[in-house]
């Protein structure tokens, strides 16, 4: 059985344009879904179905197929760990139906919801026939209404009497020729024909450019794309059929996009850090510390390496890291052993190693690959599907006393995911040929840009603690985030009551940006910033309505620097009003500064209980 052929070299004297274009949001044929199935919704799937026509086109419908395929292959295992026989497989996963464009842009889900699992994908595809195969059920009904006898069951064509002639068949339903009142449509051309009501009608489409959109919304936990795992893949494509008359050929056009998954900006592996303790016995104490378990494909990874020697004698050689990926998949003939690979095996560069007598602090970069083709995400879709986990094992060599080398091993799991802001991300460009099936380019070494948009790769050079700085200030959408404790004010000029100046003064004097006890309020002072023009007196005298009064109210004059909130409060009800400085005991300020030293000290010593401490990053 030969699958449906999908010719690209169209009859220029009937189709000038056809082409199936995805609503993507700026990324080339990916749709790009943030977080797993607990943390978003249905998947909207948009697109349009662009067809331009030179000349009038008699169609009887336009038929487009989203196919989500599972293709897996892989040698088994014996019991005694030899390769068995080769496990060949090709499911369907998902299948979602448009039954005709020109009447209706609601797809139908015929397989691939939360419950299914996969089945053989010829099943799928007769499915997809069987629910576009309206005309032989109708026959059939009609054949036992004309030959007084019922069909035979599970037979697909009527029985017909020989005396009565073929024209019969229709007379109580003729297939009637609906014309498009107006030549290039932008949407669905026949809306009141959706439905039973356009099976038995044929359209006649004016020469023009036409625009039929398409919509559905898939399942949250619909398996997201896998395409360079050897031993199984899942892949997505459009198949669009314009259906014609029975002496006509059908046009075909196929369209592979992919469905990718990246980490929600709440996701717990973008705030926790992966550190490995280990001692060598009698010779070294050594800590291996990575800023972030997840970690974006393609991006730097910084790496801190912390020793502490045991012995004397000992020196530091050098530091490389590489990528453990263990994998397997699941099928219709159950789950596969598990596969590990090593991949990006590379030296670290550790520019400026900080030897000292009592420890080492040495600081490196591990660059990611960026191809989908050398690494796969970590990854597990419903029912196991495919599974992907990985791990950085990181090698150090330490030169003994004698002049050896010995290695020590650190395995840290992380989380490898595709993110649209860090990295660059490249994957094998497909193709979908005549039958239907994925094929490679004929360029071997063509690959697709997954995210156009890409930040510059950072520098070996930059240290671990700037690398968490500037990751700490990026996020991949804007959230709203809880406030900062008041210690760490940005925005409010603190009061200082031992200066014999007013609050008002105070305001005045202050320079603007020289200390952290500047703020908006000396924004006056910057002379480059443009000055807005004095209202004239109507607008002063103007008396505001009630619903101006409610927004202007405030219950603290808007000139007053903010209070500290020191829980003193006889301190608290000291007046501002300017004495001599004589007049006022200068307070012991002795306990404040150390609650504001230990507590700069507890940020410094744990980047991770800060990001506990605030689930959300600061906007930019």
């Amino acid at each position: 059985m030969h699958g449906p052929k999908f010719s690209h070299n169209k009859d220029p004297k009937d189709l000038t344009l056809f082409d199936i274009r995805l609503k993507t949001h700026g990324l080339k044929n990916t749709v790009l879904v943030k977080g797993n199935e607990a943390e978003v919704q249905n998947i909207p799937l948009e697109g349009h179905v662009k067809l331009l026509t030179k000349l009038d086109l008699h169609v009887k419908r336009i038929r487009l197929v989203l196919t989500g395929e599972q293709s897996i292959e892989y040698y088994s295992k014996s019991l005694d760990g030899l390769s068995g026989g080769l496990v060949s497989e090709r499911n369907c996963v998902m299948r979602v139906v448009w039954p005709n464009l020109l009447c209706s842009s609601e797809g139908e889900l015929h397989y691939g919801d939360y419950s299914d699992l996969a089945i053989k994908y010829y099943k799928a595809d007769h499915l997809a026939r069987k629910s576009g195969d309206n005309s032989s059920s109708d026959l059939a009904s009609l054949g036992t209404q004309n030959s007084g006898s019922p069909a035979p069951e599970g037979s697909k064509r009527p029985a017909f009497q020989k005396t009565k002639s073929q024209p019969v068949l229709f007379k109580n339903q003729e297939l009637s020729l609906i014309r498009i009142p107006r030549a290039g449509i932008d949407g669905t051309p026949c809306p009141s024909y959706a439905g039973t009501k356009g099976e038995h009608h044929s359209f006649l489409l004016p020469n023009g450019n036409y625009s039929m959109p398409f919509t559905f919304y898939l399942p949250a936990n619909t398996p997201e794309s896998v395409e360079s795992l050897s031993i199984g893949k899942i892949r997505y494509k459009l198949e669009c059929h314009i259906e014609r008359g029975r002496f006509d050929r059908t046009f075909k056009k196929a369209r592979h996009f992919r469905i990718i998954r990246t980490l929600h900006s709440r996701n717990v592996n973008l705030y926790d850090s992966i550190d490995f303790t280990n001692t060598w016995p009698g010779k070294i104490d050594f800590n291996v510390l990575i800023p972030r378990k997840g970690i974006a494909l393609g991006s730097s990874v910084p790496i801190k390496l912390v020793i502490v020697p045991l012995v004397k004698g000992l020196s530091f050689k050098s530091m490389f890291a590489e990528i453990v990926q263990h994998s397997y998949v699941s099928g219709l003939w159950g789950r596969s052993p598990g596969f590990e690979h090593v991949i990006g095996k590379q030296k670290v560069v550790c520019p400026h190693p900080a030897i000292s007598d009592d420890h080492w602090v040495v600081q490196g970069n591990y660059q990611l690959p960026n191809s989908l083709t050398d690494v796969t995400q970590t990854c597990c879709l419903k029912n196991e599907l495919i599974s992907v986990r990985h791990r950085i094992r990181v090698g150090i060599h330490i030169r003994n006393a004698d002049g050896h080398v010995s290695e020590l091993r650190a395995n840290l799991p992380v989380v490898i995911y595709l993110s649209p802001t860090h990295g660059r991300v490249c994957a094998k460009h497909l193709e979908i040929d005549s039958n239907g099936l994925f094929t490679g380019n004929p360029d071997p070494n063509r690959e697709d840009l997954v995210f156009p948009v890409r930040e510059q790769v950072r520098s070996p050079s930059v240290g671990v603690e700037n690398e968490i700085d500037d990751e700490n200030e990026q996020s991949e959408e804007d959230e709203d985030f809880a406030p900062p404790v008041y210690t760490h004010h940005t925005k409010d000029m603190l009061y200082d009551y031992t200066s014999p100046q007013s609050p008002i003064e105070q305001l005045r004097a202050s320079t603007g940006g020289l200390s952290p006890m500047d703020s908006y309020f000396d924004l006056p002072v910057n002379k480059s910033r443009a000055t807005s023009p004095m209202p004239d007196l109507s607008t002063l005298l103007k008396i505001p309505n009630y619903e101006e009064a409610l927004e202007n109210d405030s219950d603290e004059d808007g000139e007053e620097p903010a209070p500290q909130y020191l829980g003193d409060s006889d301190m608290g009800s000291k007046s501002p009003t300017p004495v001599e400085r004589t007049a006022i005991p200068r307070p012991l300020m002795k306990e404040r500064s150390s609650s504001m030293s230990n507590l700069l000290l507890k940020e410094k010593q744990s980047h991770a209980r800060k990001m506990h401490l605030f689930s959300r990053k600061e906007k930019k």
